[in-house]
């Protein structure tokens, strides 16, 4: 493979048995990079939206609702390693599919082209994927409301009739990115309006995000119980290392905090999914985002000893995940027996299969910031690059 040929390590067996080997960090990532052949044959011009557990049996969608930017940013992400001719064109063709999101009135616009198609300029320089960007930037920048001085949840893709008075942190890193790409300044200006807005309305002194917020009477009220649902947590800490990646403060001391939060209430790896529902279903895929958000505080943080501890918790929570039932075919030397699961399944992903289930589910977000966090630990992007 292009690039895993050439990634090294500096510290080749850093704590055995707690941190990964760049063996098998390596081994995990080919895993991974090679299961997107076979989801990309069993859904040809559709997006795959999930599958449940290790069934490899996948629920497709023509339109990939706001997960479909995954989807493509899984292949751009194929094509920066493998440096296949083949991979990047399928990452052009999926990013042309997505084009008409950009009239879709909701927040998660940002999501689908921020990684389906602002990674293909960001990373190669893609015509194509550039004119997508920007005309996506056009229509999410004219959804600003300037009343609440935010980009609203919006009504669709989930967001119902009360969604252009609601405010959610699950699109505060990729909007951030997105608009700050641009070359209208004023689209700048409203990336940081929008994160101060979220920051203010959605956190906490202790660090806790509440996942959303509800527009009513000139301010914001925040909705449901603050750090309790585990991806919310981790969305706000990636939205708030990117932001603090940006501008510096007050963002960098709120990811400290929020990173802080979620160190103290979730000392093991493989967090449930709600820490108020402790017989409920784990969320490894939120682990994943939030060891995002502490590789790139500890890149922000590089000069002093904090740094250092971000980056071997973060390990420590990437090595869980990839050591777990959650991944298949990661056991070193091991050899795939009839009946068994295809290797590099990551279904590590909570997701609400139906109005009254969820399920532990395999889906592009897990399995491209699972690749993702791989790429940082060899040395293959930056924490802050994607």
């Amino acid at each position: 493979m292009h690039m895993l040929e050439k990634t090294r390590y500096d510290i080749e067996e850093q704590s055995p048995g707690i941190l990964l080997s760049h063996a098998e960090m390596k081994q995990a990532l080919e895993l991974l990079v090679q299961r997107l052949e076979a989801i990309h044959a069993s859904c040809t011009n559709s997006f795959p939206l999930y599958s449940p557990g290790i069934a490899d049996q996948w629920m497709l969608s023509p339109g990939g609702s706001w997960i479909g930017g995954y989807w493509g940013a899984c292949w751009w992400l194929r094509s920066r390693i493998t440096g296949a001719l083949a991979d990047r064109r399928n990452a052009v063709d999926i990013c042309q599919r997505l084009s008409p999101k950009i009239t879709t009135g909701s927040i998660n616009r940002n999501p689908i082209f921020w990684y389906g198609a602002a990674l293909g300029d960001l990373w190669f320089g893609d015509v194509k994927a550039r004119s997508l960007a920007s005309a996506s930037i056009s229509a999410i920048a004219a959804s600003c409301d300037p009343k609440m001085h935010c980009v609203p949840l919006g009504r669709e893709m989930g967001g119902g009739k009360d969604g252009n008075q609601l405010i959610s942190v699950d699109s505060l890193a990729p909007l951030v990115q997105l608009l700050s790409r641009s070359e209208d300044s004023a689209h700048h200006q409203i990336a940081r309006t929008h994160a101060s807005t979220v920051s203010a309305a959605c956190g906490t002194g202790n660090g806790a995000f509440h996942p959303g917020a509800r527009f009513a009477d000139g301010r914001f009220q925040p909705v449901e119980q603050a750090g309790e649902w585990s991806r919310g947590q981790a969305w706000a800490m990636l939205g708030l290392s990117r932001a603090a990646a940006l501008w510096g403060e007050p963002y960098l001391t709120c990811t400290v905090r929020a990173c802080e939060y979620w160190k103290r209430s979730r000392p093991a790896p493989l967090p449930l999914n709600r820490l108020d529902d402790p017989s409920g279903p784990a969320d490894p895929s939120s682990s994943i985002i939030a060891s995002l958000a502490m590789l790139a505080l500890a890149e922000l943080l590089a000069d002093g000893t904090d740094g250092t501890q971000w980056h071997a918790f973060a390990q420590q929570e990437i090595a869980a995940i990839v050591r777990s039932d959650y991944f298949t075919g990661h056991e070193t030397g091991s050899r795939a027996k009839s009946g068994d699961p295809p290797s590099g399944i990551f279904w590590g992903c909570c997701y609400k299969t139906s109005d009254n289930k969820e399920e532990m589910v395999e889906s592009a977000w897990g399995s491209f910031f699972l690749m993702a966090a791989l790429c940082v630990l060899l040395d293959m992007l930056k924490p802050d690059g994607f």
